[in-house]
């Protein structure tokens, strides 16, 4: 670069030293806390993404990188309601095809609905649209966002509500939600009370004990922890109490495939629905919990 003064050059390179006096408290401060980013190097945009340089976080919360499982969703029938499984499956595909489940999963997006999870978009025609039924009763776990919830209009909500209703509206039923324990949804969908559960509803390890739509969704199952817990693997849980919804896929997981990892912690506790189990991390009653990716996003921001 070239000078345009004539000043000499014992003149320039005192002013160049100057400069760099002056610049060394921002680059000092650049270096400090006032950083956005969480220890993990990891913003709180990126928990929803799951950022591949380090563990999901938001400030409070982090995703640690190595996951329970992988799995996928599907909606659960009885195992000879064949027909209007196959009248299920066929809508979706079209509402796939027609851009409303990316439509209703934008809408969840911010609440950790991740539309390239979305698998399902082609199946076989039904041998029959015509059911002789009017309602179509949805059995969910109401404390499952985004996958089913009360919002704050104390309504029912969720990704997988909204697909179920339009999935009705389609065939000409009444949309019905149906609120259940989940611990007791077999015995719901036994009795005739529910249709079918739709509810972030994981295929595997109960392939034979229902009757299954194709795979709608991908889902990982991950653990939670606080970001100032001092906990970065599954190493350090240890010694640790780890909470999990009862009879939930994240419960099975950790015992069907990783017992030696339950071996070492101090208690493996259930919990009824997730809200719960996010209160007693913050309490310090549990040191993690293991849960579903999008409904993790989902507390993280919630409580945070």
């Amino acid at each position: 670069m070239r000078i345009r003064n004539k000043r000499s050059g014992v003149s320039i390179l005192c002013s160049l030293l100057l400069a760099g006096l002056l610049a060394l408290p921002l680059a000092l401060a650049g270096c400090g806390g006032g950083s956005t980013s969480t220890s993990s190097g990891t913003s709180a945009a990126d928990a929803s993404s799951g950022s591949a340089s380090g563990a999901a976080s938001t400030e409070k919360y982090v995703i640690l990188d190595e996951t329970v499982t992988t799995e996928h969703y599907g909606v659960g029938f009885r195992l000879e309601d064949t027909a209007l499984r196959d009248v299920v499956e066929y809508t979706l595909v079209g509402m796939y095809g027609d851009g409303t489940v990316e439509r209703i999963a934008a809408k969840y997006a911010d609440e950790g609905i991740n539309y390239d999870s979305y698998i399902l978009t082609r199946s076989y025609p039904p041998e029959s649209t015509t059911l002789d039924i009017t309602t179509f009763a949805v059995g969910f776990d109401q404390d499952f966002p985004p996958y089913g919830f009360v919002d704050d209009n104390g309504d029912f909500a969720g990704f997988d509500l909204e697909l179920a209703a339009e999935v009705a509206a389609r065939n000409g039923w009444e949309i019905k939600y149906v609120p259940i324990n989940w611990d007791l949804k077999d015995a719901e969908l036994a009795s005739g009370s529910i249709d079918c559960i739709w509810n972030g509803f994981t295929i595997e390890g109960r392939e034979d004990q229902y009757l299954w739509t194709q795979p709608y969704m991908d889902n990982t199952q991950v653990i939670v922890v606080l970001e100032s817990s001092g906990i970065t693997s599954f190493a350090d849980l240890a010694d640790k109490v780890v909470m999990a919804q009862a009879d939930s896929a994240a419960y099975a997981a950790l015992n069907d495939e990783h017992p030696d990892l339950v071996a070492s912690f101090k208690e493996l506790r259930t919990i009824p629905e997730y809200n719960t189990a996010f209160l007693e991390l913050d309490q310090g009653s549990v040191d993690a919990v293991a849960i579903d990716r999008p409904v993790a996003v989902y507390q993280m921001s919630a409580h945070s």
